[in-house]
């Protein structure tokens, strides 16, 4: 599996070019191309675990040290909305899967998600005409 950070990804003639931050561009024909897609990953539950219990942790220490008077419950408030912000937090990831097995991995912003299926939609549509000729 290859996990590449491209800066930049085109549409040439004959397949897609990737164009890297300090390596030379590199072209993979639309021939070679398997599958094509964006996938949703969520936070795992284990960070947002760690989260909660460090978060928890950190309020109990200050109850203890300060008292209830000094220290509202304003922090669990807090805590609880950390909570569902960060379970709800997605990241979309590009992947192009190979003939030969490999993959190309790229994390994509929120903001440039609309922008990358549209791409998606244009190299598919490229790989139909490259494998009807």
């Amino acid at each position: 599996m290859i996990v590449n950070n491209f800066k930049k990804i085109t549409i040439g003639e004959k397949g897609v070019i990737l164009k890297f931050k300090s390596k030379e561009p590199k072209e993979i024909p639309f021939s070679e191309i398997n599958q094509i897609y964006i996938k949703v990953k969520k936070t795992p539950i284990q960070y947002v675990l760690l989260f909660v219990v460090v978060s928890l942790s950190i309020v109990l220490l200050s109850l203890w040290i300060f008292g209830l008077t000094l220290v509202a419950f304003s922090p669990l408030f807090l805590v609880f909305v950390g909570v569902i912000k960060l379970y709800s937090y997605k990241r979309f990831v590009l992947k192009i899967k190979l003939k030969n097995g490999s993959s190309v991995i790229q994390t994509i912003p929120l903001r440039l998600k609309h922008k990358t299926i549209e791409d998606i939609t244009k190299i598919r549509k490229a790989i139909l005409v490259c494998v009807k000729s």
